[in-house]
């Protein structure tokens, strides 16, 4: 049996399109098209193939549009939606406009599949939802992936398959049966980074303020959380092995002593929990 030819279309190529490129597969699609309707963005992404600077070069295979072609694409192609929330709309009008049904994944934050199939009139088995985060750029993200509200059987199917070769390329997936789910793990992984970053630039600033320089406080900083990243996969009870390492009248306890008197557990669950609020607000 002939090998199916499938094309894949990028609408939209900001970040995160851009971390997906580069780390998958392409060799598996006969054509990789990025639609990009911003002159500005495409003298960009012409300008990084330019300079070869091996972090970003596009195949021999990849072309850049503007607009897809109505009778070009096929039902074995795949639109991957990677543009901003408040353009999911005219884009799926423009998908709807084509002459067949491509299989359509959306990495598009708080807009859900519910909204999406009415946009584009489609059978919901033909949409998958996913939360990737910007970990990809080093390919160390997780994706929370939606498709049809299925249970586990759903990985080994075509369509399951294809998406999982996608999106383990920049890092691992969980799959969820149920799409509020995606709303729990936008709040957590999606925006998670973030909380990282932030708690990482107090601890530079705090090391700055006691006599460290500024480089050197980030490379502590940074190894520190790859380190404590790492070997926090491995253990079951984060909460008894802070209590191991915080040795009575030490550093570490008048550290964390300090933490919970600031109550600083509660405060970042309801930074999480306001996320996950907001999260299920733009779903609607």
């Amino acid at each position: 049996m002939a090998k199916i030819k499938r094309d894949l279309y990028f609408i939209g190529f900001g970040n995160m399109a851009q971390a997906i490129y580069q780390r998958m597969d392409q060799s598996v699609y006969e054509n990789i098209f990025l639609v990009e309707k911003s002159s500005q963005r495409i003298k960009e992404i012409k300008k990084m193939d330019s300079i070869g600077s091996g972090e970003f070069c596009l195949s021999h295979h990849t072309k850049i549009i503007k607009k897809l072609s109505k009778n070009k694409v096929t039902d074995f192609d795949i639109i991957l939606i990677a543009v901003k929330p408040t353009q999911i709309k005219s884009v799926c009008i423009q998908i709807k406009g084509l002459t067949k049904s491509p299989f359509v994944i959306s990495i598009a934050a708080g807009v859900n599949t519910s909204k999406i199939t009415k946009y584009l009139d489609y059978s919901t088995d033909r949409i998958a939802r996913t939360m990737p985060n910007l970990c990809a750029k080093k390919g160390m993200a997780i994706t929370g992936i939606f498709y049809n509200g299925r249970n586990n059987s759903i990985k080994k199917t075509t369509h399951g398959s294809m998406i999982s070769k996608i999106f383990t390329s920049i890092g691992q997936v969980l799959w969820v049966e149920q799409e509020s789910d995606l709303n729990s793990i936008t709040a957590i992984s999606g925006s998670g980074p973030a909380y990282i970053y932030y708690i990482m630039n107090a601890m530079i600033d705090a090391a700055v303020e006691i006599g460290l320089k500024r480089s050197d406080a980030q490379r502590l900083v940074v190894q520190t959380i790859i380190g404590a990243g790492e070997t926090g996969k491995d253990i079951d009870n984060l909460g008894s092995e802070i209590i191991k390492v915080s040795s009575k009248g030490g550093t570490t306890e008048k550290a964390i002593s300090i933490f919970k008197q600031k109550k600083l557990d509660t405060i970042i669950k309801q930074a999480v929990k306001a996320a996950y609020k907001r999260s299920k607000e733009l779903s609607k």
